[in-house]
């Protein structure tokens, strides 16, 4: 897993040209879409932006206050957690033919919504978001639990 200390980015704006050049994503993609979107954020909810490529990640986005509050190795362990879950995502299986690709997993933690996109089986992006201001997450929840 490669060293994780600094986010290649300070701002989501730069993360979209990274993301669409490493995937060669062309078209109207659900993944390019996601990217795109990252632009009309804001970034107070957006933790962190990473892409993966089999046991590799790249850092690309890093809020401050979570690059403060977590140590490089904890970062680094986090990352390897989240890159193993990624890759344990088959993006086909055969018994869900009728439902397509698939194009995203959420991870509802009460802090923290984890985003994992897959480009195919090895490859894709993962991104952190807070938890508040999810109205999605928050409706689930109230009705749900």
């Amino acid at each position: 897993m490669d060293d994780l200390h600094d986010a290649e980015h300070e701002r989501l704006s730069d993360v979209e040209a990274d993301l669409a050049d490493d995937f060669g994503e062309e078209g109207d993609t659900p993944l390019r879409r996601f990217v795109r979107g990252l632009r009309d954020l804001d970034e107070a909810d957006v933790r962190a932006v990473g892409q993966y490529d089999g046991e590799s990640f790249e850092l690309l986005y890093l809020r401050d206050d979570i690059e403060a509050a977590l140590e490089p190795d904890a970062r680094t362990e986090r990352v390897k957690t989240l890159v193993l879950k990624a890759l344990g995502e088959p993006v086909n299986e055969p018994e869900l033919d009728g439902y397509g690709d698939l194009n995203a997993v959420i991870r509802w933690f009460d802090e923290v919504v984890v985003a994992i996109y897959p480009h195919d089986e090895w490859s894709g992006a993962i991104a952190t978001f807070d938890r508040a201001n999810s109205p999605l997450v928050d409706l689930a929840s109230k009705h749900l639990s």
